[in-house]
């Protein structure tokens, strides 16, 4: 069906499927189905196709602070930013264009109104929303010319003892449209140009197989933090795309990332005034933390038992 409706995303088509809005001759069917010869497939659209993103008043928005040119939100993991097409619902854009219509038209995509940055589908934490054009063009602006400051904390997989800095670039993968790759100037098996990217990283708390730390994130390029750290050997809790271990190994739904933007400062877009905002981890990655730190204290726990029931062989040797 994807391939006969490429301008659809995967999301919205599933989304038609869950209600029962695609048919062969009157009747709903589910996904996979394999359709005969002859029989002729409806589907009956939700609402009308639009330009714009429709409202959705049923997507919580939980704001930070607000005032009439600047939102900063907090993104619960798993919510999309914005919507692939004009049908999809669900994604925080739905809820804005719910709350803030004027919203619309801000901006220079008709889907990702007032968005001046983006956080992956799995990715929880701040985010900056523009409610005027003027805003939007000074934002934009000032985050090019790296006046923000975006701080992420993250649980990697393996031991990360020194801080670490990475400068490589990064362009889209040509065999996976959905993934980006890190590229020498002389790679010529990239889509597009490559886009240069800097990535600051500091150890937090360095456990037996994996470390909390917190990333600076100097550019912005798409899954810059993601494929940076797969690229250094230690690949985000949850991240199977870029190598991860599986997020349901740790009590996390699938789609599910250990990565949050923890802290964000930028100027004010139209006064200048230097603004900060904080935001701890999420309870789900609480959650996560307590249980490598318990499972860490178990083998340590295992480890001094069988010390002690093994003496050393100095003490044998006493007795």
């Amino acid at each position: 069906m994807k391939q006969h409706l490429p301008f659809l995303s995967r999301r919205t088509i599933e989304n038609w499927f869950a209600l029962k809005a695609v048919r062969i001759q009157g009747r709903p069917i589910s996904k996979g189905y394999q359709a005969a010869a002859g029989q002729v497939l409806e589907i009956q659209l939700p609402a009308p196709l639009a330009e714009v993103p429709l409202p959705d008043p049923e997507v919580p928005l939980s704001i930070v602070y607000e005032d009439p040119e600047l939102l900063i939100l907090a993104k619960p993991g798993l919510l999309p930013t914005h919507p692939l097409d004009p049908f999809e619902k669900g994604t925080l854009v739905n809820a804005l264009r719910a709350v803030f219509p004027r919203i619309q038209g801000v901006g220079d995509r008709l889907l990702e109104p007032g968005l001046v940055h983006r956080l992956d589908r799995g990715t929880s934490g701040l985010l900056a929303v523009t409610l005027t054009q003027t805003s939007w063009n000074q934002a934009k602006k000032d985050l090019a010319a790296r006046k923000w400051e975006k701080t992420y904390k993250a649980l990697v997989r393996g031991r990360v003892e020194t801080p670490l800095f990475i400068d490589l670039p990064l362009a889209h993968d040509p065999k996976d449209e959905g993934k980006m790759k890190v590229v020498s100037p002389e790679d010529r098996k990239i889509r597009g140009r490559p886009y240069p990217a800097l990535t600051r990283i500091r150890p937090l708390k360095v456990f037996p197989d994996h470390t909390l730390v917190e990333i600076d994130l100097v550019t912005g390029v798409t899954h810059q933090i993601r494929v940076h750290l797969a690229w250094a050997g230690h690949p985000l809790v949850g991240d199977e795309r870029y190598g991860g271990p599986p997020a349901p190994l740790y009590g996390l739904p699938e789609g599910r990332f250990f990565l949050h933007a923890a802290r964000l400062s930028l100027p004010h877009p139209k006064t200048g005034q230097k603004m900060s905002f904080a935001l701890p981890l999420p309870e789900d990655l609480k959650g996560v933390v307590f249980r490598v730190h318990t499972e860490t204290m178990s083998k340590s726990s295992r480890g001094m038992k069988n010390r002690r029931r093994f003496p050393s062989p100095r003490r044998a040797h006493t007795m």
